[in-house]
């Protein structure tokens, strides 16, 4: 297994330099780590929910912020960041304080889980919703069809 603030690291060096969030503790070893590669913002997340950031950035990364935050405080932090502050969101949480349905239901897809009980999840904003089926041309609005199939 890899260690889950390597795969972290990994993650924030493929994005455009500066343009990385960080939201861990303070003194975490992957905001050293980020700060020697390419200058990302890092902040706490009790810093985060009283001051937001005045711009989206291109990735956040939430790196065991969420242990010090009540269950409604970590919701508001991970829908701020999701919604307003990031287009892609890596998230590393313990997996018994904020079990897979619980990631699911804010819109995040878990992608590894380690020893540690800890989990890794994602949100891309270009790709959290999935086109249906049956949302296209073959099946409504098409004027080809009209005389051809009866709704």
């Amino acid at each position: 297994m890899t260690d889950p603030l390597d795969d972290l690291e990994r993650l924030a060096l493929s994005a455009p330099s500066g343009a990385t969030l960080l939201i861990a503790p303070a003194g975490h070893p992957l905001a050293e780590r980020l700060q020697v590669h390419d200058g990302s913002t890092a902040q706490t997340a009790q810093s985060l929910l009283s001051n937001p950031p005045q711009r989206r950035y291109a990735l956040a990364l939430l790196a065991d912020g969420l242990d010090d935050l009540s269950s409604d405080d970590g919701r508001r932090l991970i829908a701020g960041l999701r919604d307003l502050y990031a287009e892609t969101l890596y998230c590393l949480a313990s997996s018994e304080r904020w079990p897979t349905p619980s990631m699911l239901a804010l819109g995040l897809r878990p992608l590894a889980s380690y020893p540690s009980s800890l989990a890794l999840y994602h949100f891309d904003l270009y790709d959290y919703k999935r086109t249906p089926d049956w949302l296209n041309s073959r099946h409504w609005a098409n004027p080809e069809r009209w005389d051809k199939a009866r709704w």
